[in-house]
């Protein structure tokens, strides 16, 4: 393998899925490395990699698509959502040999465009890419917290002496930074990558009119990231109306850029806020739309929601693999009581707060023993936060360092 290749989690459950499914679809936004990890895995890399981004092979696609099928029996078709009609070619090719095989990836997230949903109804499993966690990019195995007790990871004394500081959020996750190290460099990258990559994107997702409008909504996004979606408070402040907020967010959706979360009602009798919360699946994509220039310029309490945001980008890349679904929770009239994260995943509910302070206490607690209380069916509590300590706060319930997830 190339020395800069770094395996990810979820190329286990790819492997898995190909030895059933005909088709496979990758997804994630441009530059989490969907196509590295297709050229590094096996038995990946051993397949036809056709790539949509190049001229010749996407007028192949249109022009001639059972022609450009027909190279190989197990093809890797890199940028797809250049050629959507080449969905059809593909149904056609599986329906006549299910034992054909292919791997679709695309810098879109297919599953949300209605014309890929139904093109490849029943015959394609779904995976996403996010940018690293923090066990991908330090090489460590899939964590073990959920079936086991966090007690059961790693000690304290093999952690690392320094908290989580305002220079990873403004770095950011994506393959490419890992190498860079001065802040100017992060910056101007950042900068091409949202000129380059996002907006080439967007033209081809969506005729947008008004580039600008679209900019600041996602500024305005990234000022408000881990927090309840309200559009109709983003329109007051763009000055548009609350449908092209909403189209525009879409599009960041479709894109992989940002998630929007439920809130969790299941057994439950409270009163629940029913507006998703939503989040930048990168800190540093989020830094730069809001216009930080260098780590310091990250105030103390925007370093609170990059915490989140940041804990958020882990529990995905969990939860993705391990089949699970984050939810959050909230009830509204009277005492509101907020828990940052419900993750349902192999038939356990797990809450989980992210606190960005360096020590817990139980107080920190206590939205997580009201949701226990209301919740007999809760598994377990976990505060992930900046320290360096496994602590036990209660039954099933501990204060977790956040380089443990």
């Amino acid at each position: 393998m190339n020395w800069q290749y770094r395996p990810r989690w979820v190329a286990e459950r790819i492997r898995q899925a190909v030895s059933f499914s005909p088709v496979i679809v990758l997804t994630g936004a441009r530059q989490t490395g969907k196509s590295t990890l297709l050229q590094h895995e096996a038995p990946f890399d051993k397949w036809r990699l056709i790539n949509l981004d190049d001229i010749d092979s996407l007028s192949m696609a249109k022009e001639r698509p059972e022609e450009l099928l027909a190279i190989s029996d197990k093809i890797i078709i890199d940028e797809v959502q250049r050629c959507p009609d080449l969905l059809l070619s593909i149904k056609r090719a599986v329906d006549k040999n299910r034992e054909r095989r292919f791997i679709l990836s695309g810098s879109a997230n297919l599953i949300l465009m209605s014309s890929v949903a139904e093109s490849l109804a029943g015959r394609a499993l779904y995976f996403e890419l996010f940018p690293f966690s923090y066990g991908e990019e330090n090489e460590r195995d899939f964590p073990q917290w959920i079936t086991t007790s966090p007690q059961n990871g790693p000690s304290s004394a093999d952690s690392f002496s320094d908290s989580l500081t305002g220079a990873k959020f403004f770095k950011g996750s994506l393959p490419p930074l890992t190498f860079l190290t001065n802040n100017a460099d992060i910056h101007d990258w950042w900068q091409g990558y949202i000129h380059t990559y996002l907006e080439r994107d967007l033209r081809d997702l969506s005729q947008i009119s008004n580039l600008p409008d679209f900019r600041k909504i996602m500024g305005l996004l990234a000022a408000r990231n881990s927090r309840i979606l309200r559009q109709s408070e983003l329109a007051r402040a763009g000055g548009m109306s609350q449908a092209t907020v909403g189209r525009y967010i879409n599009l960041m959706e479709v894109s992989g850029l940002v998630v929007k979360i439920r809130p969790y009602s299941r057994n439950i009798s409270k009163r629940l806020v029913k507006s998703p919360k939503i989040y930048f699946v990168d800190t540093g994509l989020a830094c730069a739309l809001a216009g930080i220039k260098h780590p310091d310029q990250i105030t103390e309490s925007l370093k609170g929601a990059l915490f989140e945001s940041y804990i958020f980008l882990n529990l995905l890349a969990v939860s993705s693999v391990s089949g699970g679904e984050l939810f959050y929770f909230r009830t509204q009239g009277g005492k509101e009581r907020e828990v940052d994260f419900i993750l349902e995943t192999d038939g356990k509910v797990i809450a989980i707060e992210a606190k960005s302070s360096t020590s817990v206490s139980f107080r920190d607690a206590e939205n997580i023993f009201f949701l226990k209380d209301i919740l007999p069916g809760l598994s377990a509590g976990l505060i992930i936060y900046n320290g360096k300590e496994v602590v036990t706060l209660g039954e099933n319930i501990h204060a977790v360092p956040w380089f443990l997830i």
